[in-house]
């Protein structure tokens, strides 16, 4: 089970490093593939890494901080799920649409930081 923490850390670094760095095309390709997709099947990928991360948490040195990033990564699948009031489909038209390069920054420094304290947990 510790090696799904490896992937799904090593995963975030990656994401963070590329939105780091390579803001604009990261961006276009995050409109590309979410455009016109459900929410409801976007919700598969948050809620599945969730569940992963709870199920692998016994097996790091910092079990109820995992099982928290657990529990926050399928609280936002069941956001896409149940999109009370469209709140989801405004904060996906928000992100992919109105965002400034400089929030796409943050998005993957907050990701290269949480991929980074990921790794040296395990």
């Amino acid at each position: 089970m510790e090696w799904i923490l490896y992937i799904i850390s090593l995963l975030w670094i990656g994401a963070g490093s590329c939105l780091i760095l390579y803001t604009q095309q990261s961006r276009d390709f995050i409109k590309k593939t979410l455009s016109g997709v459900e929410l409801k099947l976007v919700s598969i990928l948050p809620i599945t890494i969730g569940a992963l991360l709870i199920a692998a948490a016994y097996y790091s040195t910092a079990f109820w901080t995992i099982v928290v990033l657990g529990i926050l990564a399928i609280g936002k699948g069941c956001l896409f799920i149940f999109n009370p009031g469209k709140a989801a489909d405004r904060m996906m038209a928000w992100f992919l649409n109105e965002v400034s390069d400089n929030m796409y920054r943050l998005a993957g420094i907050i990701a290269l930081i949480l991929g980074t304290a990921l790794l040296s947990w395990i």
